[in-house]
């Protein structure tokens, strides 16, 4: 089911991005932040096939009727609508911290220096890297067998965490200056070293050097780097994350309360097909904010405060199906000028809270 969605996903948005007499760009005025460009799609129930930045502009597969280009017109964002591509601005540069094109490469360059630095901290501190001694080496987890020591939850763990860590250093860029194909760039380049780098300090403890973590990293990497480039498709699918403490994590024989991502019975992984992005459920109140949720999760593996006990509990792994609530999209429109709201709007694209989705199907793997 998942596999089929997946390609009906992506023979919707073929059919949509193939050109027709109906593409349409929306110029926006020269000092424009992403965000207020995803604000006015947001607003006028569009999703745009292009987005480019410094200058921004985006195109969009619709029929522009006379209502939606006075609309439009009227937005305090948009400069012109047009079937013409051509930049009305093609010296701009626009950067939506205050940069000058100096600054923003050394903050890109700090910012690149400054993220894996304190991954890598905080992996020495919560990972016990070169603690033991242990040499560099090697180890097989066992992918997403019901007898490894997750169950599998941190594969996804790590798929998720830098899927979300690649598309949040891509929106840094934006917002620093960079266009988007540099932005995407600078994004995808600190995702896939940030993973190595982290699996080689593993090679230094217990946990070993993973070729199945930097595989699922690298998995997380590409997700991101493909809903960037494709805003169509990013409007349709979703890779959501929700943590919850366990009670094994709030138990006061944890004494890693630090390493909130190994509190693998506390998390849930969902790949959420969203209303909003199919054209006529999109633009239907009553089905915007619907999701198709698919998720996985464990529950007993980790944190294992008794790993000696046998009998200190069951360790079982999940798989479940059912509808949820877009709560980003929701979100964002209820005031899509807001910073603040559009800053919780996307907080919840990628952290989904608990009871937001119910489930229909719950199996046991």
């Amino acid at each position: 089911m998942i596999i089929f969605l997946c390609f009906l996903s992506f023979g919707l948005y073929a059919s949509e991005t193939t050109t027709t007499p109906n593409d349409f760009w929306i110029h926006y005025k020269a000092d424009v932040s992403i965000g207020e460009v995803q604000a006015t799609l947001n607003r006028n129930r569009l999703v745009a096939q292009e987005i480019e930045s410094n200058p921004f502009r985006a195109r969009v597969v619709k029929t522009l009727t006379p209502e939606l280009e006075e609309k439009l017109k009227k937005d305090i964002y948009v400069a012109q609508v047009s079937y013409d591509h051509t930049s009305l601005y093609p010296d701009h540069y626009y950067s939506a911290f205050g940069l000058t094109l100096k600054q923003r490469d050394r903050w890109t360059t700090g910012w690149v220096i400054a993220v894996p630095s304190i991954l890598l901290l905080f992996g020495s501190s919560a990972w016990d890297w070169g603690r033991s001694g242990a040499h560099m080496g090697f180890g097989n987890e066992g992918w997403y067998s019901q007898h490894s020591y997750s169950g599998g939850a941190d594969k996804f763990g790590h798929m998720t965490s830098h899927y979300i860590e690649t598309r949040m250093t891509t929106w840094l860029a934006l917002q620093a200056g960079h266009d988007i194909k540099s932005a995407r760039k600078i994004g995808v380049y600190t995702g896939a070293f940030v993973g190595f780098a982290l699996e080689v300090g593993d090679g230094f403890s217990k946990y070993r050097f993973s070729t199945e973590d930097l595989f699922m990293d690298y998995i997380g990497v590409f997700s991101a780097w493909l809903l960037d480039t494709y805003p169509a498709l990013d409007e349709f699918i979703g890779i959501r994350w929700q943590w919850w403490p366990s009670l094994e994590y709030r138990d006061s024989r944890n004494k890693s309360k630090v390493d909130v991502t190994s509190d693998y019975s506390g998390q849930k992984v969902f790949l959420s097909f969203k209303a909003a992005g199919v054209p006529v459920l999109g633009q239907n109140i009553l089905t915007r904010y619907l999701t198709v949720d698919f998720a996985f999760f464990t529950r007993g593996y980790e944190p294992d405060l008794t790993p000696d006990d046998p009998t200190d509990g069951v360790k079982r792994r999940y798989f479940s199906a059912g509808i949820g609530l877009n709560l980003g999209t929701l979100i964002f429109d209820t005031a899509p000028d807001s910073t603040a709201i559009r800053t919780a709007g996307s907080i919840t694209k990628y952290w989904i809270p608990p009871n937001v989705t119910h489930a229909a199907i719950r199996e046991e793997l």
